[in-house]
């Protein structure tokens, strides 16, 4: 593999399993919970990544590991239909991406909002005047059971999710609005 740059596996995993999802959605009707999944790895991932080292960040590891796992193995049951070539070429992407061979480009959006949102979720966009402390805003996200992304400077930040567990998430974090308009 001389010349070939390597790319984080989990991010590479994560795009394959995307560019899987929408191909099988053209003719299926894909699981909200396979969608869901997908999203939440990716938002653990990012959050992962922006810290390996971190003792904290490096436990989320076996659920993005699980959340993958659960979602490839559904959505390969789903390519199975489209019959064995198909199926033994989407093996092939998804084992390059283990290694961390960039099977798809994958453009950079800015504020990493993940296209292709289930219709049944909502979603809301606020910013902030200065960075937040994201840790924090895991958690909060994570037991109110909604999903969270952050753009590159920490300032815009993405919620998503059903409505009930959008508005108790925001609830739980007006303490960081009250926080920024007192910086004013």
């Amino acid at each position: 593999m001389p010349n070939q740059e390597l790319h984080d596996p989990l991010e590479q995993r994560w795009v394959v399993l995307d560019h899987l999802l929408k191909q099988l959605n053209k003719k299926y009707d894909i699981p909200a919970e396979v969608v869901k999944n997908l999203q939440y790895s990716r938002s653990l991932t990012h959050y992962y990544l922006q810290d390996p080292t971190e003792p904290d960040r490096a436990k989320e590891l076996p659920r993005i590991d699980s959340l993958l796992n659960d979602t490839e193995l559904k959505l390969m049951g789903m390519a199975g239909m489209e019959g064995e070539d198909f199926v033994a070429d989407w093996e092939q992407k998804l084992l390059d991406a283990s290694k961390g061979k960039e099977v798809f480009r994958q453009s950079k959006i800015q504020s990493k909002f993940i296209p292709g949102m289930p219709a049944n979720f909502d979603f809301v966009r606020f910013n902030f005047r200065e960075p937040i402390h994201e840790e924090r805003f895991m958690e909060i996200c994570e037991y109110e059971n909604v999903i969270i992304e952050f753009d590159d400077n920490d300032s815009s930040v993405f919620v998503f999710g059903e409505e009930s567990n959008i508005q108790k998430a925001l609830k739980e974090m007006a303490p960081f609005f009250t926080e920024q308009r007192s910086k004013a």
